[in-house]
């Protein structure tokens, strides 16, 4: 089948150069597309249009060689490909939108780009968030500048024109990657609107794909493997690695004796005799990690070397988690050092709300935090405690109330709770033991201790 590949501002063909070949292996015929306007950095733009772009990906479907073709929208292309389809609904038998959305009729393709002329060329990386670029590395960023053309401003800005009501039938599949799947799913239910065309179609499919706003350049592997699992191509089986699995599959995996799953993926820790032994392990988790295409956080201390998987920011775990676990402890063994889970610990910070108070923006900005889901704030870099806002119970008019949260292993949460008490601390609310309890200290400020339970079937 013809999949035709449409990237977004400042890409040609070129953005696909290690996906297209690998789709061609499973048996199909790519056609990844450079757009009127992008052959060249010296091309004239001046009078490219919006629907100068959308054209050529309907004469990309007309050129194709079989009834159907599937549609591959990427960032800004998902709104092209979407006026595509709805060109030749009767043709396309998918579209696949990665990190975009499918644009309504009556509004402009993008917002938040200002032309040069008749350009939009590629900004400095500083006007880009961080979850953008992730994955994308310095190498990355140098070549995707290198290759970069500027976009034409005529599509930027040029007005999406739909006819053919019978686009909103066509199989749909939106690809989260900068972003989750909650956090989108969440803008569409407020009513956000870039998003709002998502409510007017019949078949969705929402997944994650967690990397930074180019998987075509930092993904490829599992961009490839997500495009053959849909229908048409596949049965819609995701590959193992795109899948969420829970903290009890987590510890069912072969392998991952040495680690703990708690808030924000697996953990484990290391010990070493020497900053270089450990340097050595770092060494051979960044080989793991390039085989795998799967980068964990890793923390090098002259204790000793903390690992946590990272496959989405919510925390979520997946298969290619308990790969790469096992494949860590694996050089750890190899290297002669051992796990110590006693030292396993997340720290969050909860800030509850008094009534009528939203206050997640001012401390989000104090920390230089982003926002996750509803309820939850994030360092970027996953440095800093986490921080959870919920309402003040009993509400206090005027007032806000913070603690700390302690999240351990279920087989340390004991001897952790046994050592704050011999410290001076006391029991404030055991009810909720053996999931948390809630301590005070002499001078009674409040923390739980919570133990993070292995056998859980929770996957987030």
């Amino acid at each position: 089948m013809d999949i035709i590949l449409v990237a977004g501002l400042w890409m040609g063909g070129w953005a696909w150069y290690e996906v297209a070949p690998a789709l061609e292996r499973a048996g199909h015929r790519p056609v990844a597309l450079t757009l009127p306007g992008m052959e060249s950095a010296d091309a004239d733009r001046s009078a490219v249009s919006l629907a100068d772009q959308v054209d050529a990906v309907i004469a990309a479907i007309d050129a194709a060689a079989g009834d159907q073709v599937v549609l591959v929208g990427h960032s800004a292309g998902a709104g092209i490909v979407y006026a595509a389809a709805d060109a030749r609904p009767e043709r396309v038998a998918r579209l696949i939108l990665i990190g975009g959305f499918p644009t309504p009729d009556g509004a402009p393709l993008l917002h938040g780009f200002e032309p040069v002329g008749s350009d939009v060329p590629l900004p400095e990386w500083d006007q880009f968030d961080e979850a953008d670029l992730r994955d994308l590395g310095e190498a990355g960023m140098k070549a995707f500048r290198t290759y970069a053309v500027p976009s034409p401003a005529g599509v930027v800005t040029g007005i999406q024109r739909l006819h053919d009501e019978r686009r909103r039938s066509i199989p749909v599949t939106a690809v989260a990657t900068e972003y989750t799947v909650a956090e989108l799913q969440g803008w569409i239910e407020e009513g956000a609107a870039p998003v709002q065309e998502f409510t007017h179609l019949s078949d969705v499919t929402f997944i994650d794909l967690p990397t930074g706003h180019w998987p075509q350049l930092t993904r490829p592997r599992r961009l490839v493997d997500l495009i053959l699992a849909q229908p048409p191509l596949g049965d819609g089986t995701m590959e193992p690695e795109l899948e969420t699995i829970s903290a009890k599959d987590f510890h069912a995996s072969e392998g991952v004796a040495d680690w703990r799953v708690l808030y924000w993926g697996a953990h484990a820790f290391f010990r070493t005799g020497t900053f270089g032994q450990g340097a050595r392990l770092v060494s051979e988790i960044a080989s793991i990690a390039e085989g795998l295409e799967h980068f964990p956080d890793v923390d090098l201390r002259p204790e000793g070397v903390f690992v946590k998987t990272f496959s989405r920011r919510d925390g979520a775990l997946t298969r290619a988690d308990a790969e790469l676990a096992a494949a860590v402890s694996r050089a750890a063994r190899e290297l002669g050092l051992e796990a110590d889970p006693s030292v396993l610990t997340v720290v969050g910070i909860a800030v509850a709300e008094g009534p009528g108070a939203h206050v997640r923006p001012f401390w989000s900005a104090a920390l230089g935090y982003d926002p996750l889901g509803a309820e939850d704030a994030l360092d970027p870099l996953r440095r800093s405690p986490h921080v959870w806002f919920h309402p003040l119970d009993p509400p206090k008019t005027g007032r806000g109330r913070t603690h700390i949260d302690i999240s351990v292993p279920r087989d340390q949460v004991d001897a952790r709770v046994a050592a704050a008490l011999a410290a001076g601390g006391r029991i404030a609310d055991d009810s909720h033991a053996p999931h948390w309890w809630t301590l005070t200290s002499p001078d009674n400020h409040g923390v739980d201790i919570a133990a993070w339970a292995d056998d859980s079937e929770y996957a987030g």
